[in-house]
């Protein structure tokens, strides 16, 4: 449980810092703005929330055995999504484009951090591929095929 929590904590810290990298984007292309500010703000909130739902859903996967969990999980997410978007781009196009922005700093977030830092320059192993060896996959020629006997 605890590699999990340092896991998400160390997704939600890239993800903050590449809100930052955003913002500091944003500064040197259309200057101060306050609109796309604050949808960069919520974007990264609304992402970030949407992160902790998936992790709780799949941890309650997990548990329960049961996969629709997963799917409301998926609805309940693409409606916060769609709900926050749909107001962002009401209230001003440049919000809706921060808003945009601050959905994809959480994926930008783990490309960064798993993708280049731990591979690349840290040479640690990815924690979101444990896989050591190959993996066996079942041989289907042991189980009964019921279309054979037509």
């Amino acid at each position: 449980m605890g590699d999990m929590k340092n896991f998400k904590k160390e997704i939600l810290l890239s993800a903050l810092g590449m809100a930052v990298l955003a913002e500091l984007i944003s500064l040197a292309v259309i200057g101060p703005s306050l609109w796309f500010s604050g949808g960069l703000a919520v974007g990264t909130a609304v992402t970030m929330i949407c992160f902790l739902i998936l992790t709780r859903t799949g941890a309650l996967t997990e548990i329960m055995k049961k996969g629709g969990i997963i799917v409301l999980g998926y609805f309940a997410r693409m409606l916060l999504y769609g709900v926050v978007f749909f107001l962002c781009i009401r209230a001003n196009v440049t919000c809706g484009f921060g808003c945009l922005a601050g959905f994809i700093t959480l994926h930008f977030g783990i490309l960064v951090l798993y993708g280049i830092v731990y591979k690349l320059i840290l040479k640690k192993k990815n924690p979101l591929n444990d896989w050591t060896e190959p993996k066996e996959w079942n041989d289907l020629s042991v189980y009964d095929d019921e279309d054979e006997d037509w």
